[in-house]
């Protein structure tokens, strides 16, 4: 179990001698096919180069990204408040088990952009690699700015069921050249598509992000849109992960005039640092959406894109 910043953990000792303990069984569980092959000498010095960038200082320092949008539709992307979130004015609570499924396949998504430190939501998914990470498209990717053209994210890092400082499955770090945005975002801001993923090397003990999780959550797409959610996050400065439960509450007019299928609603007040959730249904084992963004003028709810074949099926083919 690695630990990520000082400090103590919820509970005691003991807790931690519980995670450390389910992260060696999972590990040990694993099929021979949940290790991967070799690592090569760049992929080896790509991992020490970002660890060794996301100190504990880095990571308690970094801000959660914030994407809204104003009363014309505008995208305005900008990195959210340092101080604490106020639990009164959310609508999510603590995960006690976060290392267990269903929820041990969310977690943070440590990340730079345009030179900033920031932090976001991801989920580990079941695809042929083992290695994918579903997150917002902000995320890995700026999109158009008022200062020049998209920017897409570096020293990617994804510590599922991040706890307290502590990561119970390892870190994973995003490979060089495997971080994905759709054009509809990267060109145009055009929230239908606010969709990013990226390929994450092996843990420390060699084991792909699906396996370590316990399998990864499988994307679904073309479903009805009245889905009853379980939305997850680390929403503020919050170093525990949060959830939320929501069903299908309507559309976002303000993206009806968008190419795209528009995006959808949900009665979770998520604050900046949720983007990028995962929006998981039935048994938690399928994911059907993600937090991507709110209205300025109503923090009532949080939006996200639709997942259909021609976008979240898209961004993920072959990976």
């Amino acid at each position: 179990m690695r630990r990520l910043t000082p400090g103590k953990t919820r509970g005691a000792a003991a807790l931690a001698a519980t995670i450390a303990a389910l992260s060696l069984l999972a590990a040990s569980a694993a099929p021979a096919t949940a290790t991967s092959s070799a690592t090569t000498a760049s992929e080896r010095a790509e991992i020490a180069r970002v660890e060794r960038y996301w100190t504990p200082a880095r990571m308690r320092s970094a801000r959660p990204l914030e994407l809204s949008l104003d009363a014309a539709g505008e995208s305005h992307l900008q990195l959210g408040p340092t101080q604490p979130v106020s639990g009164a004015s959310a609508s999510w609570a603590e995960v006690q088990t976060p290392d267990e499924l269903p929820y041990a396949v969310n977690g943070r998504v440590f990340l730079r952009q345009a030179g900033e430190r920031a932090f976001c939501s991801g989920t580990a998914i079941n695809s042929p690699s083992r290695q994918l990470v579903l997150t917002a498209g902000h995320c890995v990717a700026t999109g158009p700015r008022r200062n020049g053209p998209n920017v897409m994210s570096d020293y990617m890092e994804f510590v599922p069921a991040y706890t307290g400082g502590l990561a119970p499955f390892g870190a994973f770090v995003a490979k060089r050249g495997k971080i994905f945005a759709l054009k509809p975002w990267k060109k145009q801001s055009n929230p239908d598509f606010d969709m990013g993923a990226f390929l994450t090397s092996p843990n420390a003990e060699g084991v792909n992000v699906a396996d370590a999780v316990g399998g990864g959550a499988t994307i679904v797409t073309n479903l009805p849109r009245q889905q009853q959610f379980q939305t997850f996050g680390y929403p503020g400065e919050t170093r525990e992960m949060q959830g939320c439960r929501s069903g299908y509450i309507g559309d976002d007019a303000l993206t009806y005039p968008f190419p795209g299928p528009p995006t959808q609603a949900i009665g979770c007040r998520w604050a900046p640092g949720a983007s990028g959730g995962g929006w998981l249904i039935g048994d938690g084992s399928e994911i059907n959406g993600i937090t991507t963004y709110l209205h300025y003028d109503n923090r009532s709810r949080t939006y996200g894109p639709y997942f259909s074949r021609e976008t979240i099926g898209k961004l993920v083919r072959g990976l």
